[in-house]
């Protein structure tokens, strides 16, 4: 702690019990005269050092005649060859030759000064009276002006101590040194509050724990007897500033974070590892993992505490799109699916279903690259992105019949239907009916690319291609096209949501339409159209 000088804290507060000291009481014979209008000098001789103050009474008279001025008398002591201190200033004085008592109280602090300019042997000062008596103008002379009983009065102190610094923190302690005069034999000193709270040593040590002010007595013993000196409030135990480094901090790596401390005047981040600058009370902080920090924190009075603070370095995340093989074939939608954040957001706006979300879909028409930008629950973020590919859409297969056999053109698997059921083994080109009913073939080709023929009616009467059948919507569930026939061209239809909202409407232009789902949601929805007179509803499942 930084040394301190309370020149004032000795000065305030101090009490001075004496038993069996030495009195000092001298007076010196009368001045008067008219040279007592200068400055007059006077000396108390054998003066015993001390340690406290002193008194110095006396009678003064002046002639006075009113038109005059006033009367008045000044004193001030020696303290150097040339250096005097004023301790007495009166004028407005108006009895005439009339003698009027005064009493000057010394200071402990200008008595020693005094008695150190004479090496503690004498006392010395200088006194003159104003009078306004004017010679030859009817005043009456009696030897004035006059100074009489011109007494010192103290009693000798012996007790006292200084210490270098009596301001501390909690838990500091502070260094009592013995200043007493005239040679003690013993010491007892006082410390309420402090720790030891007595002691005998000449210049003890005590400690003190919790902030205040505290007295301190210390008690000699001399040749001339036993003196006390009380010193109230001389100890002053200052609080411990309140340090706060601020609220932990989540930050996004590779970012910054400013800290924001407070308590003190000045300040002291430790470790200085990713820091501006440790000495800032809000320094700026960008560690590359997770960090406590902890700030020293200095009062005005220099006493410290500290408090930390946590920068959790959260990494950035990582987005991940499921696009599956990242082919998609034209007129299809092809939906995406992003893990890795909390919230997502999608770009360009440009054949997609919505720009937020984990899930979307989208229905480009050439290659296209979609940026998905994560955002986790800290605020951080981080980006990927997907290429789509778009490749040339399937060619409608046709079915012929030769020989007993339905078939198909080349592609890269098959499954065949009859009355919209799959056939568990109809998985190849051609396929040999056993029942009547209505077939269509769906395929797949190199790309991953499906398409469905028209319908064809196999009777074990005839062979032809079905003119008329009941509506049907398949596949179930459906995802990109809707294929619905069996419903007269020219009939309006329209498609609800689970809530009954309309989310398509249109016209039937032939025997088999195909209805675009891309950018629906999941779930059910109802096919409504008008046949005829007749009213057809259908459910779709939406994928």
């Amino acid at each position: 702690m930084t040394t301190r000088t309370f020149t004032a804290l000795l000065l305030i507060g101090v009490l001075h019990t004496v038993q069996a000291q030495t009195a000092y009481d001298q007076t010196l014979p009368q001045m008067q005269g008219v040279n007592l209008q200068n400055w007059t000098t006077f000396t108390f001789a054998g003066t015993p050092n001390t340690v406290g103050g002193a008194t110095i009474t006396f009678d003064w008279l002046a002639c006075y005649q009113g038109g005059f001025g006033t009367n008045g008398v000044e004193m001030r002591i020696r303290v150097g060859a040339s250096n005097y201190v004023t301790v007495l200033d009166y004028t407005g004085g108006t009895l005439d030759c009339t003698y009027q008592p005064r009493t000057v109280t010394i200071s402990p602090e200008l008595m020693q000064d005094a008695l150190a300019y004479t090496g503690g042997s004498a006392f010395e000062g200088q006194v003159r009276v104003d009078d306004a008596c004017q010679p030859g103008v009817g005043c009456a002379f009696y030897n004035d002006p006059v100074v009489r009983n011109l007494t010192l009065s103290y009693t000798v102190s012996a007790a006292d101590f200084t210490s270098p610094d009596p301001a501390k923190c909690p838990g500091e302690v502070v260094q009592f040194t013995d200043a007493s005069i005239n040679a003690p034999t013993s010491h007892s000193w006082s410390f309420p509050g402090g720790s030891p709270e007595t002691s005998d040593l000449p210049s003890p040590v005590v400690q003190y724990t919790t902030p205040g002010q505290y007295d301190v007595s210390l008690t000699v013993v001399t040749a001339d007897g036993e003196s006390t000196v009380t010193r109230t409030g001389f100890v002053t135990i200052h609080p411990l500033p309140v340090a706060s480094a601020g609220a932990d901090q989540f930050l996004c790596e590779g970012e910054s974070v400013q800290l924001q401390a407070s308590g003190g005047v000045s300040y002291q981040w430790t470790p200085v590892t990713g820091l501006s600058d440790p000495g800032l009370i809000n320094p700026v902080a960008a560690p590359a993992m997770t960090t406590t920090y902890t700030v020293l924190v200095t009062s005005a009075q220099d006493c410290q505490a500290s408090d930390q603070v946590v920068v959790q370095v959260v990494p950035a995340p990582a987005p991940v799109v499921d696009a599956g093989s990242g082919l998609l074939c034209m007129g299809d939608s092809l939906e995406l699916v992003a893990t890795g954040a909390q919230f997502y957001t999608w770009s360009p706006n440009l054949f997609i279903s919505g720009t937020s979300g984990a899930t979307v879909a989208v229905w480009p028409t050439t290659d296209q690259t979609w940026m998905v930008t994560g955002t986790d629950q800290y605020g951080c973020i981080g980006e990927s992105s997907v290429i789509i590919t778009v490749v040339p859409a399937a060619t409608t297969p046709t079915i012929t019949w030769a020989d007993m056999v339905l078939s198909t053109g080349p592609a890269s698997s098959y499954q065949w239907y009859l009355d919209g059921e799959a056939l568990e083994e109809g998985i190849q080109q051609t396929w040999s009916p056993t029942s009547n009913g209505v077939y269509v073939v769906a395929t797949t080709d190199d790309n991953g690319c499906s398409a469905i023929s028209d319908t064809y009616y196999f009777g074990s009467v005839d062979v032809a291609v079905v003119e008329h059948e009941a509506p049907r919507v398949f596949p179930q569930p459906a995802r990109g096209l809707l294929h619905v026939v069996g419903v007269k061209a020219g009939s309006s239809y329209r498609l609800l949501d689970a809530q009954g909202r309309l989310v398509r409407s249109g016209i039937i232009l032939a025997s088999r339409t195909d209805l675009d789902l891309r950018g629906l949601e999941s779930g059910i929805h109802v096919f409504e159209a008008i046949d005829g007179m007749e009213l057809v509803r259908l459910p779709v499942v939406v994928e």
